[in-house]
């Protein structure tokens, strides 16, 4: 099971204007938090799952390169994870956790080749 939460219009669009984006990411994670600590699971699972799939791009654009990125996507997983079972949606959690994996192997290997060159290794 593959999830995502933007469509490919405003995928597209995130890659195109990541700096804007960062806006969209905030009020997303602000609203979907702010359900999340209400106990409205069902309603936040959209605002932080579009706040995940912008951070997911932003990653990948910044070539894996920003630290406080890598934490948001985590964070942002570990709220999905919870409302999904809270929920009992145990599916979709599995499938967040397996995403947020490759997410975070492919941004470990975008790193370590730049973190080489640095140190002249």
């Amino acid at each position: 099971m593959q999830i995502s939460y933007l469509c490919a219009k405003h995928n597209d669009w995130v890659y195109g204007h990541p700096q804007e984006a960062l806006h969209f990411l905030a009020r997303d994670e602000w609203q979907g938090t702010t359900l999340f600590c209400d106990g409205q699971f069902r309603e936040c699972i959209a605002y932080l799952g579009c706040a995940f799939d912008i951070a997911v791009i932003l990653l990948e654009v910044e070539e894996g390169q920003n630290p406080g990125m890598i934490e948001k996507v985590k964070s942002l997983s570990l709220l999905l994870c919870t409302a999904y079972e809270s929920l009992h949606l145990s599916e979709y959690r599995h499938a967040i956790e397996r995403r947020v994996s490759r997410v975070l192997q492919a941004a470990d290997s975008q790193r370590q080749p730049i973190a080489l060159q640095r140190y002249g290794a």
